[in-house]
């Protein structure tokens, strides 16, 4: 909420919808900026939160906009929104629109999980977060409820949307596996106001993977900002882009063949783990570099679902205790600071003053003891 929202994106979850698997199911032509009019949504099911058919106004005139793989510059998919909207380039969100609509940047993270505690060491020396899963409405009772009481942000709906949770099950039915496992998948729906009336739409998605080693879990969610007049047609819109947003099937085409190259390789090891462990007759090794395929394959399995907008745990942890990052302008050192500021100065001994007026400059304070103070720059 705050600066929210595209992981740990996990996989796509939040920001790749279902027009792949129903309506229109001929292969996209992928150019930025294309027009469509509503002619688009026919034979596309379009839903409110309520999980209800609702259709975009058919005065609204559409566009699509490009994601792109940073990873691989590949157009990952397409997504229709408003095209008064624009997508932005950096900064502090994706997409804006009018009265005051804002699209935040996903954020979210992830865990690996085992019961034995030798692979849950493994994984924590190979730089993975290991936690034992949570369930959703644990998740936002600890982590959203606690952020949105101590800023006065009330919760005013919260419901499940279970036909996102549906697309990604379908999306990762897709993935490449390098082994089996059962997967479960939640999506909530949760709408918020600030005491100004500004509102909020987060979407929150949940999921939980088993395999016979342990698994994984984690969550990403994204944000809708809006005004409270524009809200509820904001909110239709964005679901409804979300639902007719169309994945490239080169792109997914391109990771699959490198999560399975990632995977053979992995097990060309382990071949040779395995012909060397029986030439020593080591058991105890053996069964070690048996678990260390494990975790190999879950390590490549756990990375596919990554998303290009991911983002690491550190950034959930300040979105919930309200930190962001601040960096020196000069050395690119950075520090933590309490958000919700415009500018950050900074003096040599650590201290910091926040400020939301542009003109002020406490280097011309005679109140701040005529020390030197530099403006540091927030992260994005």
């Amino acid at each position: 909420m705050k600066s929210l929202a595209s992981l740990f994106t996990l996989v796509l979850f939040s920001t790749l919808f279902t027009s792949c698997f129903n309506g229109n199911r001929e292969q996209p032509n992928f150019g930025e900026g294309e027009n469509l009019n509503d002619n688009y949504y026919e034979g596309n099911e379009t839903v409110n939160s309520q999980n209800e058919h609702n259709e975009m106004a058919m005065n609204t005139t559409i566009k699509y906009f490009n994601t792109i793989d940073s990873r691989n510059g590949i157009v990952m998919s397409r997504i229709p929104f408003p095209a008064s909207w624009q997508k932005q380039n950096g900064g502090q969100y994706l997409y804006t629109g009018p009265n005051d609509i804002k699209i935040h940047g996903e954020r979210g993270g992830s865990f690996m999980f085992s019961n034995d505690p030798q692979m849950n060491q493994m994984y924590q020396q190979s730089g993975m977060q290991v936690q034992f899963p949570k369930s959703i409405e644990q998740v936002i009772n600890e982590g959203f409820m606690e952020y949105a009481n101590k800023i006065n942000r009330k919760l005013v709906r919260k419901y499940p949307m279970p036909q996102f949770a549906a697309w990604d099950k379908q999306f990762d039915d897709q993935l490449y596996k390098s082994m089996p496992s059962q997967k479960t998948f939640n999506v909530m729906g949760l709408e918020w106001r600030d005491p100004d009336g500004t509102s909020f739409l987060t979407i929150l998605h949940h999921f939980v993977s088993y395999d016979q080693y342990g698994g994984y879990w984690g969550i990403t969610y994204s944000v809708l900002e809006a005004s409270e007049s524009a809200f509820e047609e904001a909110k239709t819109q964005y679901i409804n882009g979300l639902l007719n947003q169309q994945i490239n099937p080169q792109w997914l085409q391109a990771v699959n063949q490198k999560d399975m190259q990632i995977a053979q390789q992995s097990n060309a090891g382990h071949q040779q783990r395995m012909a060397n462990i029986k030439s020593f007759g080591d058991q105890n090794t053996a069964r070690f570099n048996e678990r260390m395929t494990a975790m190999d394959q879950n390590m490549n399995t756990w990375r596919a679902n990554q998303a290009a907008g991911d983002r690491n745990q550190e950034q959930f942890i300040d979105y919930v205790n309200g930190n962001t990052n601040v960096s020196d302008p000069n050395t690119g050192q950075t520090y933590k600071v309490e958000a919700g500021s415009k500018q950050y100065w900074m003096n040599d001994q650590g201290e910091y003053i926040k400020s939301d007026n542009s003109l002020y400059d406490p280097n011309l304070d005679q109140n701040i003891n005529n020390q030197t103070w530099t403006e540091y720059e927030e992260e994005q």
